[in-house]
């Protein structure tokens, strides 16, 4: 009687140990998130400015002028995605100044590198109103961030359970963040350049000729390396 009453007692108990083993705090579903799911890189886009006034007495664009050109379209030529617009005032007197000078913006930064095809024009209406006689240049680039780290919070100086405390792997989140040439590439990859055409016309002109091109030197190599 007794024996069987102990058997008993003891496997409730050793059900009570797996239950709380299997369904506590040890198998939650907040310890399988990988360090990308417990400190997320965000991607925002934000729109890059640069005004430009328009001098009603001079009829070219200044050499400082020029200059926030080329530094603008470099910054888009490395960061922009989309178009590049070129905003002009309309409704005001110096309506046809601000119109000469986007068509020399354009020029400019097409010189700069910036093909036209990437440039787009646009007009706002002023009414009169103060500063309508200044040009806006504007374009859209992505910006990464990750999440802060310091928080200490459910860090213990004994942890028998061995988790990874909540800062583990935020400063390495964070450094991704700021290293990314291109945040735009957490969203979608980035289009694949065109293939060289004068690349393909010397292998296939090799070809023709017979020459030893790089798949025959492979394929020698390998069987010089099967052979050994």
């Amino acid at each position: 009687m007794f024996d069987t009453i102990t058997k008993r007692t003891l496997l409730s108990i050793a059900s009570l140990m797996v239950a709380s083993c299997a369904g506590g705090p040890f198998n939650g579903p907040e310890h399988a998130m990988t360090v990308a799911e417990t400190h997320p890189i965000s991607v925002d886009s934000q729109v890059v400015t640069l005004t430009i006034d328009v001098d009603v007495t001079a009829t070219d664009l200044s050499d400082t002028d020029h200059a926030r050109l080329r530094a603008f379209a470099d910054a888009y030529m490395r960061d922009g995605h989309g178009l590049l617009s070129i905003t002009a005032p309309s409704g005001t007197a110096a309506d046809f100044e601000g119109h000469e000078a986007a068509a020399d913006i354009r020029a400019a930064l097409n010189g700069a590198g910036v093909p036209w095809s990437a440039l787009a024009g646009a007009t706002y209406r002023t009414g009169g109103a103060a500063g309508g006689d200044q040009l806006i240049l504007s374009y859209t680039h992505y910006v990464a961030t990750a999440s802060k780290c310091g928080v200490w919070s459910g860090v213990k100086g004994r942890d028998y359970r061995n988790l990874r405390t909540p800062n583990f792997g935020c400063a390495t989140q964070n450094n991704i963040a700021a290293m990314l040439a291109d945040p735009h590439d957490l969203i979608g990859p980035a289009p694949f350049a065109p293939g060289d055409a004068e690349t393909t016309v010397r292998a296939f002109e090799a070809f023709r000729k017979g020459d030893v091109t790089a798949a025959d030197i492979d394929t020698t190599i390998n069987a010089q390396a099967s052979g050994n």
